[in-house]
């Protein structure tokens, strides 16, 4: 019995030693994992960080890239190189997410700053005020074969009074419907340029109901009744739009509020238009106007001239010598290309080219004119000094003597297709040709983004204004050829080629814009294609020369924009010649000043020719003579029938009572 007792003890010691054993075991396990925890995240701990990485990987790119990250820097407009923009991430745990601004290859409309990029891998961030074109050649690949997007991180300008914010921002939303903040351009006194906010009439109205008569008077509040009418006399009746858009009406206090939306420097600006120049400041400004721009003050003086001598002087046959006559051209005169501006059909029509001319100065050059003691005209790279002023992108003396030589000759000729035998006179191919050419500086102008880099308040929104005046003179002359059933086909023709011409030879020649006082270089509307559009994504392709019109979507290639200028003048000229051989039969009229192809003839001949001529003009006198007997002779039979009696009957009963008494007579 007491061996069986010990053996069931020894049993049941060994069944609980083996527990304890596998307990200590799971124990040291345990130990074994956290020390290597520990050991891993020690060794986590004294790794470098991913930015630590980063920035050796840049630091190692930049050594082996030295030299093409300077070239990559001087032509991509980015405030970061390539290699820095490929690697950055600028998103925080702490900093606010931007907005969606456009995906890559659109243009992001954004009034702050705009970063390019995808998740974690961010470009570096550009200064955008309005529109940038989302694509890696403008900001750099930071993420390579992946669809990227742009973000928009706004500024907000300030409202306090006195007070500007140096970077573009947009204006808050205003919470009261009686106003709106309005954007304005201020500079400081360093001439830095800025912006605020400034509180100013809403420009949607509230619409009151009622029956009254007379329009509100209220900020913000309008009558959607049309007939209603202001109560103060001295108060003037404004047209109004709801924010459903419908037309309502108030009435305001003459002068109060801001013209067209703008502020009190752009207003000035409108009213500096180079028509006022020559009468600033007389006898003063008319000297300044005429050595700043001597290329267009001389030809409207050979205008003045040209019609006072053939007014006055008409013995001198001007028309004769003078005029464009296309069948002259076959004798070699060809002065009659660059001469026949000088002539003019009457008053009337010399004032319009004049005029015309005279607000197209800008294309010469800013004369030296001061707007008040001590304030100039003419704008400098810092901006103005005072509110006012105007930028020289003028295209100078030489280029503008070229435009005139070229839309003279290529308007007389594209103007005589239709009617070869026309008589040309006038400047008004001149006019449209300088507009042509404004045109075209204007569109290279916004279309860079000049605008942008002076220190000028919204001179882009002048240059829309100025455009918009050259195409009303477009549309009025082409309203004026249909309405006249198409009879100024000569006239309207001519004025088209001229316009065309201006504008292709900004294109082909591309002439320096101003005379350095703005720009550091001679043609800045020169921007790289990378920025024009997202189709150029390597770097000798996005660094290609390209012309952008109006906006920075519209870019060309140089080369390619200067091909089809090209094309577009020797295709008209090719046409005319063909159009001059078709119509070669045509003859001068005496017009001609050269004899050029006619054969001589000999004395006998020519006296011959002479007596035949004169024995023409006597039958020709003679049978004007009997033709004029035979019109009397008409008139007096005429006169005889309208005075003969009745001889109809009178009554069916007495027919022989009439002829009896005529008998008797």
């Amino acid at each position: 019995m007491v061996e069986e007792r010990r053996l069931a003890h020894d049993a049941r010691g060994q069944q609980g030693a083996v527990p304890r054993h596998r307990r200590r075991t799971a124990a040291a396990g345990r130990v074994l994992v956290a020390a290597a925890f520990a050991a891993v995240a020690a060794v986590m701990a004294n790794l470098p960080s991913r930015a630590e990485r980063r920035r050796a990987l840049l630091a190692e790119t930049e050594d082996h890239e030295g030299s093409s990250e300077a070239i990559v820097e001087d032509y991509l407009p980015t405030p970061l190189s390539t290699g820095q923009s490929a690697s950055r991430a600028f998103l925080s745990l702490d900093e606010k997410d931007g907005r969606f601004c456009g995906k890559e290859g659109d243009m992001c409309k954004c009034f702050g700053r705009v970063r390019y990029g995808r998740l974690f891998h961010w470009s570096g961030d550009l200064t955008v005020d309005g529109s940038v074109n989302c694509s890696a050649a403008l900001f750099g690949d930071p993420m390579p074969m992946e669809l990227k997007i742009c973000k928009c991180y706004p500024m907000i300008c300030t409202t306090d009074v006195g007070i500007c914010t140096p970077e573009p921002c947009s204006c808050p939303t205003s919470h009261d419907p009686a106003y709106e903040w309005g954007k304005k351009t201020l500079m400081t006194g360093d001439g830095t340029k800025c912006w605020a906010c400034e509180k100013k009439r809403a420009s949607a109205g509230i619409a009151v109901q009622g029956n009254s008569s007379f329009c509100p008077t209220q900020l913000g509040r309008c009558s959607l009744k049309r007939s209603c009418k202001c109560e103060q006399p001295a108060d003037t009746k404004r047209v109004m739009r709801t924010k459903n858009g419908e037309k309502c009406w108030t009435c305001a206090p003459v002068g109060e509020g801001n013209a067209m939306g703008m502020d009190s420097g752009q207003k000035a600006m409108f009213w500096m238009l180079p028509l006022l120049w020559p009468w600033m400041d007389v006898p003063n400004s008319l000297k300044e106007v005429c050595n700043g721009c001597r290329a267009l003050t001389t030809f409207v003086a050979l205008c003045l001239v040209g019609y006072l001598l053939q007014v006055f002087a008409p013995f001198l046959r001007l028309d004769r010598f003078l005029s464009f006559y296309a069948p002259c051209m076959k004798k070699g005169e060809i002065w009659r290309f660059f001469t026949y501006f000088m002539l003019h059909s009457d008053l009337q029509h010399l004032c319009t080219n004049l005029f015309h001319l005279l607000d197209a100065l800008d294309l010469e050059g800013v004369p030296d004119l001061e707007v008040s003691p001590g304030v100039p005209l003419r704008c400098t790279r810092d901006g103005p000094i005072a509110s006012i002023c105007y930028p020289d992108v003028g295209i100078g003396l030489n280029h503008v003597v070229g435009v005139i030589a070229l839309v003279l000759a290529f308007g007389a000729l594209l103007g005589t297709i239709k009617n070869f035998g026309a008589l040309v006179q006038g400047a008004s191919s001149v006019c449209f040709g300088v507009d042509g050419a404004l045109i075209g500086l204007y569109a290279l102008f916004l279309g860079a983004g000049l605008d942008s880099q002076l220190k000028i308040p919204e001179f882009g929104a002048f240059f829309w204004m100025r455009i918009g005046i050259i195409a009303f003179h477009i549309i009025i002359d082409m309203v004026q050829s249909i309405c006249g059933a198409g009879k100024d086909t000569v006239g309207t023709m001519a004025h088209m080629a001229s316009l065309v011409a201006g504008f292709c030879y900004v294109i082909i020649v591309l002439p320096p814009m101003g005379d350095g006082s703005l720009f550091t270089s001679d043609t800045p509307y020169i921007v790289n294609c990378g920025m024009t559009s997202p189709k150029y994504v390597t770097i000798e392709d996005a660094t290609t020369q390209c012309l952008a019109f109006f906006r920075r979507g519209n870019g060309i290639e140089v080369a390619t924009a200067q091909r089809i200028a090209s094309v577009i003048l020797g295709g008209g000229v090719l046409i005319s010649i063909a159009n001059a051989i078709h119509k070669r039969d045509i003859t001068d009229d005496g017009i001609a000043v050269f004899s050029c192809g006619e054969e001589q003839r000999k004395p006998s001949e020519q006296k011959a020719s002479n007596d035949a001529t004169s024995e023409l003009d006597r039958d020709i006198a003679s049978l004007e003579q009997h033709v004029k007997g035979m019109q009397e002779s008409v008139t007096l039979l005429d006169r005889l029938y309208a005075n003969m009696p009745d001889l109809a009957p009178t009554q069916q009963g007495q027919p022989a009572a009439p002829a009896a008494a005529s008998g008797a007579s």
